[in-house]
Parts: structure tokens; C-alpha cells; sequence
């Protein structure tokens, strides 16, 4: 759609200045680089060039040749040239050509760590994770949770823990929201309602009190958003009995991947932490099981002690019913949708397109809310920048008031728990074993360097998205941050993120199974994507049966 002509001209422009480039590989999947300086020494690495781009990889770059300009690593050159490949294979897409290629350090994405491990491609980076790189004494091991300590370090012979991956970004999906749509629409529930009718329960006035929002605390945040799926759907008819705006938006040809990274948000927030945890370690006690009776969920009397004997158990964990409803609510009211929700030619970049175009290009409906996930905005940066040029600075991503709306609670008593995110596509940052021995040292330096607390703050103000590491900004730090980067972060802050990692054994064996959170086997029929069923395909309650029907049936198979 309106992101077309601009990817058009991007492709003219690389073919045509393709003998400067180290290859084309095609739109989305280019090939980032320069000639290699031969006065220098080179450092290869690779970077997944999906949507958080490699713009924030090149000021590492930048800050790091600069810093070592003067450095001599072979006889006969002085300084250091960070060489940058980016495309878009993934970790599973390339592994096989890590030993044999050029690239020597990697930020990848869908790395399973105990799979790459296995296969040999892992370098032991062990001292740059435990070494100080920070003013305070802090090493990269300091900015790991404890459970990210204990999947990446790996206990071996010689008596010691050792490294040979570090988590890399954040993930997770949700619900982005026009800040901006809803300040002009007045989309915010108002704190005192004077009515019953529809209307009567969001803010008019500009003085309008807003609701305390997701977490119960007036003054924070998420005043005014949804706090219950009731409210959300509330909302949701607000705007649609309006006529003006279109609810929710999402792209048709990825809706399945897209809305699913809906019904595991919703489920992580549910459970929380620790029993969201419960489907990596097996081990522990589930408070939140229960069965379907007569169509509705009925909680378990008693807990449930968690083994690897019985983890299929898990299936039953209520998280996953009210996720399942809170998706088929969304997917059977066709009005709450965009109009291409169905259309398999409809991409995420489209949809992104129409979300930023809504109620500007003059034919756009406005848009309240849009399905993707946080990195959206530095996927979108050419349309961002287009728009600029069109309509003027107003449009530029700096100034946009867009935001990652948190999760509603499935009832009004989960409201003001705290918010969990679920952090899905396993990013990692690695170095491949056989570099060479006395290019080891700077190859260790440039991934210390990288994950500076310098280096973690100038990732989240380029992509507006976290490294999936602990570290704080400062206000003149979280400033420079966009309107959607400061919503992420905000929210990142008051929340438990998850991982669906383990350092158990049984997790290790069978960790594609693990993660395949929303299987379901229904009528005969398995698959991944709670969207096959969820249509008016099957019920919720059929939906949540199907979960546990597929982990009781398959679990005898796992090693």
C-alpha cells in the first residue's frame, strides 16, 4: 500500500550503488556494510536485520573504531573495522554456516541455546560476561536475572560456570495504541461515571478525572485504559458504535503469529512469574488449574505439585482459558476488526502503514489500536519518515503519541497485580568457537563494549525497545526517548518480563515442544495457532480442552 512506492524506490537505490555493498540480497533483506579498509583490522559480525534494524549496531560501531583508532591487533595496520553483515536468517536459518563463514560475532535471534551448544558453534565467551566493564565495578553477569544466570551458565568439568551466550533484545507483542486518537476521542474511561449509558463512562471534559487503569493507582501510567477484558471490549464498542474509528487493527496475512503473541501475553500476565514459569522448570507447585464444567472454567479445589512426570498438567493452568476467551471475543466481532483482518495479502507492514496513515491521508479510517510487537516503530521508519516529508515534523516518529497499551486483567480481582511481559524470539549474542586464537581477545572486547550500560541506553533510545538485560536511564536519558519508546520503558519498569528458558535437563531435550505454548488438539485436528480455533472454529472452553488433550497425549514422547 503506501509503503510500496517508498520500497521501490529503496531497491532502485541499492541496485544502483550495489558495487559498494558487500551484496544485495533483495528488499528487507540487504546486506549492510562498507569496502573493507586494509589498513585496519577486521571484525565480522552479523546482525538479524528483522525489525529492530541495524541502525543501533552501526553507533556501536561508530563509538568503538573511534575508541581504538589507534590500536594495533596485526603488524601493519593500526585501528579496528567493525564489518557488519545484516539479513534476515535467523539463527535456525544459518547455523550451519557459522563455522565455515567470515562472521565471528553474532546478535541473532531464535538462538536455542542448548541446541546451538550441542551442535558445536558456540564460542565460550565466558570472560567477557564476568569481567567489569562498568565504572562500578558491574560485569554483564551483574545485569542478568537470575533465571537467564542460571540457563546460560553452564556448570562444566573443570569445576567452573561458563558462557557461551547472553540474551540480546526484548520481545514481546501486545497492543499499540494511538495516544494521540484517544486524546482526541476522548477513548480513556473516566474515573466517576455520572450515567449508565455507554458513553458516560469515558472522560469528555479536558478537567475529566481518568480511571485508575490496569494497575488500581490513579496517577500512574494507565489511567484511563482498560483494566478488565470487559473494559476492553467495552472500549472497543465505544469506538466501533461511534463510526469514526476502526477498534483494532492487525495484518491478515500474519494474523495467526500476530494474535497469537496476544493469547501468550494475556496468559504470562495471568499466571505471573512464578506459575507462568511452571511450562520451563516443571518443578513447583500450580495454583491456578482447573477443568471446564457445563461450558465455564472451574478452579481446581486443591493445588497441584509440578514434576516432569505429570507437567502435562500445566495444560489446565487458567491463564490459558482466559486468554483463549479475551482472542475469541476479539475474532468473532467483526466490527471491533480492520478491514483486511481476513485478507492474506495484507502484511504487517501494511498494517502499520494504515495505522500511521488512519484519519491523515484522507482515506484511512482512524484506528485506535493496532497488534504487533514493540520493535514496530523501527520496522516502520521509512513511513515514519515519508509521512515527514508529506505532512510535515508533526509526523515524525519524535513527535507521534503512540503507546504499548498494558495488559487489561481477565476479572476485576486481578486488577492491580503487577504486569507480566513475555519475551518470545530468543535473542542472543554469541561468537563462533573457531575464530581465530589471537582474534579472540577482541572479538570478547567488542561484545563487553556492546553491552556497556553506554551502549544498552543507545539501543533503547535508536529501536524505543529494551535489551533484555538489567539496567536503568536516567530522566535526561528516558527524555530522549519517543512517546512509544517511553511507554515501552515505562511499562518494562513496573513489570516481571518473562523468558521461556530453563536450565533443566528435560527443558534442554525438548525445548521446541515447550514453547509451543497454545498447541491444542480439537476434533482430531492440532495446531499451533490458537487463531484456527479461535474464528468460531471452536469455543474457548473447546479451545482450552484442546491444549491439555495435546500435552496428555505427546507427553510420553518428550526425553
Amino acid at each position: 500500500m503506501k509503503r510500496n512506492l517508498s520500497k521501490l524506490f529503496a531497491c532502485v537505490l541499492a541496485v544502483c550503488s550495489v558495487g559498494s555493498m558487500i551484496g544485495f540480497a533483495g528488499c528487507g533483506t540487504t546486506t549492510v556494510g562498507e569496502k573493507i579498509d586494509k589498513t585496519k583490522t577486521q571484525l565480522y559480525v552479523f546482525n538479524f536485520n528483522g525489525g529492530y534494524g541495524t541502525e543501533w549496531l552501526t553507533y556501536v560501531k561508530d563509538r568503538y573504531e573511534e575508541l581504538h583508532k589507534d590500536d594495533v591487533w596485526e603488524e601493519g595496520k593500526k585501528g579496528v573495522q567493525i564489518f557488519i553483515t545484516a539479513n534476515k536468517a535467523n539463527a535456525q536459518n544459518s547455523a550451519t554456516s557459522v563455522l565455515t563463514g567470515r562472521d565471528e560475532v553474532f546478535f541473532q535471534e531464535f538462538a536455542y541455546y542448548y541446541q546451538l551448544k550441542s551442535m558445536g558453534i558456540l564460542g565460550d565467551i565466558t570472560e567477557a560476561v564476568t569481567a567489569s566493564i562498568e565504572k562500578d565495578g558491574r560485569s554483564i553477569e551483574d545485569k542478568l536475572t537470575p533465571q537467564q544466570k542460571a540457563h546460560y551458565g553452564i556448570l562444566e568439568a573443570d569445576g567452573k560456570t561458563h558462557y557461551y551466550g547472553i540474551p540480546h533484545y526484548q520481545t514481546y507483542g501486545g497492543l499499540m495504541y494511538n495516544i494521540d486518537l484517544f486524546e482526541k476521542r476522548g477513548y480513556y474511561f473516566v474515573n466517576d461515571p455520572q450515567g449508565t449509558n455507554i458513553e458516560d463512562l469515558f472522560v469528555y471534559y479536558p478537567d475529566d478525572v481518568k480511571s485508575a487503569g490496569p494497575d488500581g493507582q490513579l496517577g500512574t501510567y494507565d489511567d484511563g485504559l482498560p483494566a478488565t477484558y470487559d473494559e476492553f471490549f467495552t472500549l472497543c464498542e465505544y469506538i466501533a458504535q461511534t463510526g469514526d474509528s476502526i477498534p483494532v487493527l492487525w495484518s491478515g496475512q500474519h494474523g495467526g503469529d500476530y494474535l497469537n503473541m496476544i493469547t501468550r501475553g494475556l496468559f504470562a500476565d495471568y499466571e505471573g512469574k512464578e506459575q507462568f514459569m511452571l511450562n520451563f522448570d516443571y518443578e513447583g507447585v500450580a495454583t491456578s488449574l482447573g477443568t471446564i464444567v457445563d461450558g465455564e472454567f472451574v478452579k481446581d479445589a486443591t493445588s497441584t505439585t509440578i514434576t516432569t512426570e505429570n507437567g502435562y498438567e500445566v495444560g489446565r493452568q487458567a491463564g490459558r482459558y482466559y486468554a483463549a476467551t479475551f482472542l475469541e471475543r476479539l475474532m468473532t466481532t467483526k466490527r471491533y476488526q480492520g478491514p483486511n483482518a481476513n485478507n492474506s495479502t495484507h502484511s504487517h507492514l501494511d498494517a502499520q502503514d494504515d495505522f500511521l496513515y488512519a484519519g491523515v491521508d484522507g482515506e484511512t479510517p482512524e484506528t485506535a489500536m493496532l497488534v504487533e510487537g514493540i520493535w514496530w516503530c523501527e520496522e516502520a521508519q521509512q513511513t515514519f519518515e515519508d509521512m515527514e516529508v508529506s505532512y510535515g515534523q508533526e509526523y515524525a516518529m519524535k513527535n507521534r503519541g503512540f503507546g504499548l497499551m498494558p495488559w487489561p486483567k481477565a476479572t476485576a480481582d486481578k486488577v492491580g497485580e503487577k504486569q507480566t511481559l513475555y519475551d518470545f524470539e530468543f535473542s542472543m549474542c554469541f561468537m563462533k568457537p573457531n575464530i581465530a586464537e589471537w582474534k579472540k581477545p577482541l572479538a570478547l572486547d567488542f561484545i563487553k563494549f556492546a553491552n556497556t550500560d553506554e551502549s544498552l541506553v543507545e539501543f533503547t533510545q535508536v529501536t524505543s525497545t529494551p535489551k533484555a538485560l538489567e539496567y536503568t536511564m536516567t530522566e535526561a536519558q528516558e527524555a530522549k526517548l519517543t512517546p512509544f519508546g517511553r511507554s515501552v520503558w515505562e511499562l518494562k519498569k513496573s513489570a516481571d518480563t518473562v523468558y521461556p528458558i530453563s536450565n533443566k535437563s528435560f527443558y534442554a531435550n525438548n525445548q521446541l515442544y515447550f514453547t509451543n505454548l497454545l498447541t491444542a488438539t480439537v476434533n482430531n485436528y492440532t495446531n499451533t495457532y490458537s487463531t484456527s480455533f479461535l474464528n468460531g472454529t471452536a469455543t474457548a472452553a473447546e479451545y482450552f480442552k484442546g491444549i491439555y488433550t495435546y500435552r496428555k497425549n505427546t507427553w510420553r514422547t518428550l526425553n
